[in-house]
């Protein structure tokens, strides 16, 4: 990985880490607890809304999907002509939040338990949120049933999709023929006219599960579309917990009637299904999922039962992990931070029983860690959605209570290193010194982190969390932010900001930074941006007045802003929004004198081969040039034909930085590879 300076840097620096103990945030993870059954979540521009089953829908909102409010039920009852399809049902079940052109939809359905008899309906309003304009519910019934004895699927657990072609579907069902889907109308919310197919587009075969599959959830990505269902026994709790063996499986296709084939090409008509999440340690049946789109990720938001604590009900928000071939992966659990990884929530796979156990314990984040790595063939999978690419330092916090130094493989993205731990003195502790720094290189998108022994006689460590620090030295490009308010990326793939938002950058090393001068290059330029530290109304520590833009190159302009005030350690940096009229399009944050010059002819362009499924088509330059660009799979590979000491600088097309090396090239010249990059067009520069 790297070069032979970022490895020095990265030594250097965790030195200095390991002196100052300086990390801003708290990493001390906490789950919330939220509650809930069957869960449906959507972004909304100042944050998200949450609605569950057997509650009257009633509304959560939040504006980091942490912390809820509860907002009260929206409906007052159970409709009456739900009633007339399901006369034993008691509450509504499943409800599905989607925006349509007329306003937020919410579709829910009413079933009498075990039978047949079921509807589905949706309610609409302008506003999702209480106290705003349009905020009023207004039921327009009935949308789709199925009776006892004449259907053989059953119109319980709605999810809408629209399509890349504005086309809207809705997938439902459970037991039975399984998951069906039909066509909506886009106007109306109701079935649409033009097709009224009812396709089934999975089904559990196996006479062992009693076709226990339905909570369909449908997501596209990549061109292709994604179906989430949840499999086997849901619903005991308390007393009956380990009587749940809910789990989630899916399936991809290319349209969204499938077929949808698992991973290992099974049709789930048929009963295929690849499993992506299922019970580990105290988190029992997590399932009744629902796959949405955020800003710049998409996520699955699900149920599960708590065995450790009080056996019932609980949410959890997770990343689904898109792999370079476009098949899902689930992340971590969101418990308020973005770029950390708790080890008891990787995918576990154990050598020999008892390696790999989740451990409780007052002194881990989460009060959760992973003891005993042992075995040889045991292994970490960590699923991790980065959002920008380039160095970073991955913190890695371990205990070793033996008296000799353990060994762990940590693999980034296919790239393996063995990492010396030694020991700290205590089992099953993890403080503040308790760190081992690692350098790494990750891409924009999904990168996966894998962890295994490496045994060496009786020195073995404990694993509890792993933090992605962002090395930072001249450039934050805009788009690489992890979340925020009042934000976007544009069709440009731009952060677009309003008035009033903000974008969260987590992880900062500001002692990697080269400078205290600060610039950002803007389009549409009014008002202010801020960048501050620790929190959206944490200290200015530099502010930039957008009336001062002067235009550059590729319709930016840059806007020179207040010198930094001097920061140390790891901060997360806030980019804030004031005085703004429409939305300010945000390219880079600079730090440094003066903004980086245009791109010019001379560059070496490295672009994506035109069929997308190559990597990259690079030019070789003539013999004579002072560097050579060229291509392996997903790497790229840079020549100096020069002598000396070089900054070789990997760019997107927007000019946003990708990555940096820094290399001396003696009489033979010197090689920089650039590895596991994303498909893209990318622009080499040679200083």
């Amino acid at each position: 990985m790297g070069t032979a300076t970022f490895k020095s840097f990265a030594m250097a620096f965790c030195a200095f880490f390991a002196a100052q103990g300086a990390f801003a945030a708290d990493w001390f993870a906490k789950d919330n607890l939220q509650p809930g059954h069957d869960p449906s979540m959507i972004r909304l521009e100042d944050g998200y809304a949450l609605m569950s089953t057997n509650n009257h829908l009633q509304l959560w909102t939040s504006e980091d999907a942490y912390t809820w409010k509860d907002n009260g039920r929206t409906l007052k009852s159970v409709p009456g002509w739900l009633t007339t399809y399901a006369p034993g049902m008691e509450d509504v079940w499943a409800p599905d939040i989607y925006k349509f052109d007329d306003g937020y939809h919410v579709y829910y359905c009413g079933s009498e338990f075990g039978k047949r008899n079921s509807a589905i309906g949706y309610t609409v309003s302008k506003s999702m949120l209480p106290g705003t304009d349009g905020y009023g519910w207004t039921d327009k019934g009935h949308v789709f049933h199925t009776k006892e004895g004449v259907d053989k699927y059953n119109a319980i657990d709605a999810d809408v999709i629209k399509t890349s072609k504005g086309e809207y579907w809705m997938a439902f069902g459970s037991f039975g023929l399984g998951i069906q889907l039909i066509k909506l109308d886009g106007k109306t919310g109701f079935q649409a006219n033009d097709d009224k197919t009812v396709y089934n587009i999975a089904r559990r075969t196996s006479t062992a599960s009693g076709g226990a599959e339905e909570g369909p959830s449908l997501i596209e990505h990549n061109g292709q579309f994604f179906l989430f269902t949840a499999w086997d026994k849901c619903c005991q709790q308390g007393a009956n917990i380990e009587q749940t063996t809910y789990k989630t499986a899916y399936g991809r296709a290319d349209n969204v009637t499938g077929p949808y084939k698992d991973r290992a090409g099974y049709n789930m008509a048929t009963g295929g299904g690849t499993i992506v999440l299922e019970r580990y340690g105290r988190y029992v049946g997590p399932g009744g999922g629902e796959a949405f789109q955020d800003l710049n990720r998409v996520r699955f938001v699900h149920h599960y039962y708590d065995n450790a604590g009080d056996k019932y009900n609980h949410i959890h928000i997770r990343d689904v992990v898109f792999t370079d071939d476009n098949w899902a992966e689930m992340g971590q659990p969101f418990f308020g931070r973005y770029l950390s990884a708790e080890a008891e929530h990787g995918v576990l796979t154990r050598a020999v029983s008892g390696d790999l156990a989740v451990t409780r314990g007052t002194k881990a984040s989460g009060s959760e860690y992973l003891g005993y790595i042992n075995t040889k063939g045991s292994q970490i999978h960590l699923p991790m959605n980065i959002m920008q690419a380039g160095e970073y330092i991955m913190r890695y916090r371990y205990a070793n209570g033996g008296t000799g130094t353990a060994t762990h493989s940590v693999t980034v993205n296919g790239k393996a290193q063995n990492v010396k731990l030694p020991a700290t003195g205590a089992w099953g502790e993890f403080p503040e010194t308790s760190v081992a720094m690692i350098p790494a290189t990750l891409k924009r998108g999904g990168n996966f982190i894998d962890v295994s022994p490496v045994p060496d006689g009786e020195n073995f460590a404990e694993l509890d969390r792993i933090d992605f620090l962002r090395v930072i030295r001249d450039t934050i490009p805009g788009n690489g932010f992890d979340n925020g308010i009042r934000v976007r990326l544009n069709e440009k793939d731009e952060l677009a900001i309003k008035d009033g938002g903000y974008a969260l950058f987590e992880n900062v090393i500001t002692d990697s930074i080269a400078s205290n001068n600060v610039s950002i290059q803007v389009k549409n330029a009014s008002g202010k941006l801020s960048l501050r530290a620790g929190s959206k109304s944490g200290t200015v520590i530099s502010e930039c007045d957008l009336s001062k833009a002067v235009s550059s190159a590729n319709g930016w302009s840059v806007v020179k802003c207040s010198e930094m005030k001097s920061q140390k350690g790891v901060q997360d940096f806030y980019l804030t929004a004031s005085g703004v009229s429409g939305e300010v399009a945000v390219g880079n944050i600079m730090f440094k004198a003066e903004p980086a010059p245009a791109s010019s002819s001379s560059e070496a362009k490295v672009e994506s081969s035109s069929s997308g499924t190559e990597g990259f088509n690079a030019p070789v330059l003539p013999e004579a040039a002072r560097y050579t660009v060229n291509h392996q799979g997903n790497d790229v590979l840079v020549r100096l034909n020069m002598v000396g000491k070089h900054q070789v600088v990997l760019m997107n097309t927007m000019g946003q930085l990708v990555a940096v090396r820094f290399v001396d090239a003696d009489e033979t010249g010197a090689e920089v590879r650039f590895e596991n990059l994303p498909k893209g067009r990318f622009v080499v520069r040679v200083k």
